[in-house]
C-alpha cells in the first residue's frame, strides 16, 4: 500500500465496492485509509484484508479521509455524498449520480461552491474501446445499444433503465452533440417490481437517432454499440474491448472491414485513477456531474414514459 497519496476511503464495500478498495489499494498517489458498510462481518473483512480501519458509521471517515467513493444504493447517494461535501472532502459516487434531479442539481451547486473534484461513476466512458471511439466519431446518424444480462438479486432499488441502460445513455450523449427532440420507450417488470426489460427510442434535434435495449433477464451477457455514419459504420463490443470498423473503398463500390488496435486496460482502474489525477492536478473529471445528471434526467424521461405506456394493471 502506497505511504503517500490521496488519503481515501470507500462507503459500500458490496460487489462492486470490493473492487473499488481492491485498486484504491494498489494505485500510485491513492491511499486507502477506511472502510465502512453496515455489513459489519463484510466491512471488517475488507479493513483486514486492506489492513485499514473499518468504520460502521461512514460519517467517521471524515476524519481521515480527503476523499472518498460512495458504493451505496442510488436512493442513499445524495444524503452521503452531501455529507463529504460539506467537509471539503472530494466524492467520487456511483452511477446513477442520485435518485432525483433535485438531488443533483443540490451536489452540482455544492461541488461547484466548494471548488472540489465531483466525479460520477459512468465506468464504461473508461473502456479502452470507447476511449478509442471518441476520436473515429464524427457525425452519427443512427445509433443501436444492446446491453442484456442474467438476473442479479443485488439491484433492487432502481429497475433497469438506471441500472443497466444508464450507462448508454450517458455514451450516446457524449457521442450526439445536440439537443434531444423526442423519447420513445416501453419497458415491463418480470421479476421485479420495477421494469427489468426496456426499449429506448431517441430522436436528437440533428436527425441522429439512437435505440437503447436492456434487459436483465437474458440467459446470454451481451454488450453491444454500433455506430452508423455517412461513410462508416463502427461495432463495438464492450466486454472484449474490440472495435470494427466497415468503411465504403475510396477506389471501387465495396466495404472495407477492419479490426482496429485497442490497448485494452481495466476500465474500473482508469476511472478512480482519473479521480486521483484530477484531485491532484484539480482537473475537470472525464465524466462530471453535469455529465450524470444529464444522464438522470434522460433516463427519468424514460421511465416516464414507461410508466405511462404500462397497461392500467400496473
Amino acid at each position: 500500500m502506497n505511504s503517500q497519496g490521496v488519503n481515501i476511503g470507500v462507503i459500500g464495500i458490496g460487489h462492486l465496492g470490493k473492487h473499488h478498495a481492491r485498486l484504491l489499494a494498489e494505485i500510485n498517489g491513492a491511499h486507502l485509509v477506511g472502510i465502512s458498510d453496515v455489513n459489519e462481518a463484510a466491512g471488517r473483512e475488507a479493513a483486514e484484508k486492506y489492513n485499514v480501519p473499518y468504520f460502521k458509521d461512514y460519517r467517521e471517515l471524515a476524519s481521515v479521509a480527503s476523499a472518498v467513493t460512495v458504493v451505496v444504493p442510488t436512493f442513499l447517494h445524495h444524503e452521503v455524498a452531501r455529507f463529504f461535501l460539506e467537509r471539503n472532502i472530494h466524492t467520487f459516487i456511483e452511477k446513477p449520480i442520485t435518485k432525483t434531479l433535485e438531488e443533483a442539481n443540490d451536489l452540482v451547486a455544492l461541488a461547484s461552491k466548494k471548488q472540489l473534484t465531483l466525479q460520477v461513476g459512468h465506468v464504461e466512458r473508461f473502456n479502452a474501446a470507447i476511449l478509442k471511439l471518441q476520436s473515429l466519431c464524427e457525425s452519427p446518424r443512427f445509433i443501436e445499444c444492446q446491453r442484456m444480462g442474467p438476473f442479479s438479486p443485488r439491484i433492487q432499488d432502481v429497475g433497469v433503465v438506471q441500472d443497466l441502460m444508464i450507462h448508454d445513455i450517458d455514451i450516446v450523449l457524449s457521442l450526439v452533440k445536440s439537443p434531444i427532440k423526442r423519447v420513445d420507450a416501453v419497458g415491463i417488470p418480470v421479476l421485479t417490481e420495477n421494469e427489468d426489460i426496456a426499449n429506448a427510442h431517441i430522436v436528437f434535434e440533428n436527425g441522429c437517432i439512437a435505440n437503447l435495449t436492456a434487459s436483465r433477464i437474458s440467459d446470454e451477457k451481451i454488450r453491444k454499440l454500433r455506430i452508423f455514419e455517412m461513410d462508416k459504420y463502427c461495432s463495438l463490443d464492450y466486454a472484449n474491448q474490440a472495435i470494427t470498423l466497415r468503411r465504403k473503398s475510396n477506389l471501387e463500390e465495396k466495404i472495407i472491414q477492419e479490426e482496429l488496435e485497442v490497448h485494452k486496460a481495466e476500465p474500473l482502474r482508469l476511472e478512480l485513477e482519473h479521480f486521483i489525477t484530477c484531485i491532484n492536478e484539480r482537473r475537470k473529471p472525464l465524466v462530471t456531474i453535469e455529465d450524470g445528471k444529464n444522464a438522470l434526467e434522460v433516463a427519468l424521461e424514460i421511465l416516464e414514459q414507461i410508466k405511462s405506456n404500462l397497461p392500467a394493471s400496473h
